[in-house]
């Protein structure tokens, strides 16, 4: 369970018998301990949205702000992210390709807008809801939630940003090459691909993470303007890769 921070069980359980009053209906004798559980989570999933937002820093440190309003406050940003969650999934599915990949291809296709349908802010805000099976480069670390699931699209909308300026037809030859049956694969293609671009043509060489660094920075300058965010993304591939190439250098 989350930490309670620097607020007293008494402040925090008056959120979550008004929550159970609202849910049951007035009915208190209805809430079984594990729901009573949920929605103490719930609750204090909305308290830590609030703290952890950096521009409520120093609203927190300047005066004495209650566990009520930091939950109301909380609750108001899990909805805003949800709505942002929306938006940024409809801007990617436009022009999305799962390049032949069936769990890129569910977990976006399927198991996003299944979330966006069944997700629940007001008692269930700290539910995933989701195995988002297909594996993105960057450590989620325990988020949860929408904060979860809102990290994980935004990762996979600079995965699709990188490979969309690739082609097509390059891009399946890559992974085929890699895997006879890649499609099949519950790995990262966008890892895959960058494999394939940082030893073509050389083979033989014994490439360490300082030199395809360099590589990908080079890469993201010339063609992606340079952009920050998917540098930073894409370069947590660069282990495995490493990995990979020096463990058979003369697969590419």
């Amino acid at each position: 369970m989350m930490e309670m921070n620097h607020y007293s069980m008494e402040e925090i359980m008056l959120i979550v018998s008004e929550l159970a009053w609202k849910y049951t209906g007035c009915d208190h004798t209805s809430v079984t301990y594990e729901r009573a559980q949920m929605l103490m989570e719930a609750v204090l999933y909305c308290i830590n949205e609030y703290e952890q937002n950096g521009e409520n820093t120093n609203a927190l440190l300047a005066r004495k702000i209650s566990a009520k309003e930091a939950y109301v406050h909380g609750r108001k940003m899990v909805m805003d992210k949800l709505e942002r969650l929306q938006v940024l999934y409809n801007e990617i599915i436009m022009d999305f390709r799962a390049y032949g990949s069936a769990c890129l291809h569910d977990t976006i296709r399927k198991g996003i807008p299944a979330f966006l349908e069944k997700y629940d802010y007001t008692y269930a805000p700290q539910e995933t809801l989701l195995t988002l099976d297909y594996p993105v480069l960057a450590d989620l670390g325990d988020l949860s939630g929408v904060d979860r699931v809102f990290a994980y699209v935004q990762y996979i909308a600079l995965e699709q940003k990188f490979m969309q300026k690739m082609d097509e037809g390059y891009i399946m030859e890559s992974l085929r090459r890699y895997h006879r049956d890649y499609e099949h694969l519950v790995e990262n293609i966008c890892e895959i691909v960058l494999q394939d671009m940082l030893g073509h043509g050389m083979p033989d060489r014994m490439f360490d993470e300082a030199y395809a660094f360099k590589a990908l920075e080079q890469l993201v300058s010339r063609y992606y303007d340079n952009n920050r965010d998917l540098l930073e993304y894409i370069k947590y591939g660069i282990p495995n890769i490493v990995a990979r190439m020096q463990c058979n250098p003369g697969s590419l």
